[in-house]
């Protein structure tokens, strides 16, 4: 079951800054289930992000939250890599949510 926030107009693609906002939003809300979801899906962006990364080399501006892995595509443009957004998103939600050391990162 794929868990991440996208936008429908987009689908099936998801972007980094979509997805800070909402793991935030749950992770602050003061309740535990929402604070589990959050985690939950921070794993599994955290984890799509570095499996197209070790795959394709760099980071991507968005990616396809069916298939860990896959970055994202279609659009008004050629999506573009190494993009700084998804950077920062991996790096704050490891800060705040760490690795769980029984999961493997791929």
């Amino acid at each position: 079951m794929a868990l991440y926030i996208n936008e429908n107009r987009d689908f099936p693609n998801g972007w980094a800054p979509i997805q800070h906002m909402i793991i935030e939003g749950l992770a602050k809300s003061g309740s535990k289930e929402a604070r589990s979801t959050a985690e939950d899906i921070a794993v599994r962006w955290i984890r799509t992000n570095y499996v197209a990364y070790k795959s394709t080399g760099t980071m991507h501006e968005k990616y396809n939250v069916e298939h860990c892995g896959d970055f994202g595509g279609g659009g008004e443009y050629v999506p573009q890599t190494g993009f700084g957004w998804s950077n920062g998103v991996v790096l704050a939600l490891l800060e705040e949510f760490g690795w769980p050391e029984d999961l493997r990162m791929d």
